[in-house]
């Protein structure tokens, strides 16, 4: 019967490289901890019978600490004639990452969101969506830049203290990417019209900043959240994309 021998240093180099394993463990399950916690939700409709009005949420399960939160989230849609639909930008001060909204979309296809991560960076989620029709190339006859505003600031109800709120804003205004179908082909006819920014602030404090494009749909309805940490103003301020400016306000009182 054969004997295996196995030097003093072989044990201990073969007790060292099990160590080394062991602690390779935790720095997987960490990575894979990291990648659930970092990854976007992106909800939608998979067959979209309105092109103009998709609605959109996108959010993310993180914390939101001062030093690690949730900057931003980018939605994108790659073989639309204008891609891009929107980059909401965030702060610890909204208590939580999602935002929603509506928009175009031309082709449908796959709808890409990117959040990015104030330590750990980019993080991506995809969703594919299907419309009936050109959203994108879809122009109101009726457009009449003079008769836009009209901003309007909603709570979804009375907050408390330290609790987390969706808030909710909208303003009148039409939305054209200046573009039609001719053929298989889109041509530009005419200037863009579209909410360009819109900016939340809560007494002088910037709380977020969400950067449209001409793929937000007329109308727009944007949600999102707002911790609420005291007594204080909370103001919106629109801006289009030939330089007007909205803007609109409400007192936040906790009860309790």
């Amino acid at each position: 019967m054969g004997e295996c021998l196995v030097s003093r240093r072989g044990v201990l180099q073969i007790a060292l490289l099990g160590t080394g394993i062991m602690a390779l463990r935790p720095a997987v399950g960490s990575a894979q901890s990291r990648e659930r916690e970092h990854q976007p939700k992106l909800e939608m409709p998979v067959i979209a019978e309105n092109p103009i009005a998709v609605p959109v949420r996108v959010s993310v399960e993180h914390p939101m600490e001062r030093d690690h939160f949730i900057r931003s989230v980018e939605v994108v849609l790659d073989k639309d004639p204008v891609p891009h639909k929107g980059t909401y930008r965030f702060t610890p001060a909204n208590g939580q990452a999602w935002v929603t909204f509506p928009m175009r979309s031309g082709t449908g296809g796959v709808v890409r969101a990117n959040a990015e991560c104030s330590r750990h960076g980019r993080f991506v989620a995809t969703r594919e969506i299907r419309v009936a029709s050109d959203g994108c190339a879809a122009a109101s006859d009726t457009i009449d830049r003079d008769r836009s505003g009209n901003p309007r600031l909603r709570l979804a109800r009375p907050p408390r203290p330290g609790e987390i709120i969706e808030v909710r804003t909208k303003i009148d205004h039409d939305s054209d990417t200046g573009l039609s179908l001719r053929g298989a082909t889109y041509v530009r006819e005419r200037p863009e019209f579209f909410v360009r920014q819109i900016r939340v602030y809560f007494e002088r404090a910037l709380i977020s900043e969400f950067r449209l494009t001409s793929a937000v749909s007329p109308n727009p309805l944007i949600r999102f959240p707002l911790r609420v940490t005291g007594a204080g103003t909370l103001r919106v301020v629109f801006l289009n994309n030939e330089g007007r400016k909205w803007e609109v306000a409400e007192a936040i009182r906790p009860a309790g």
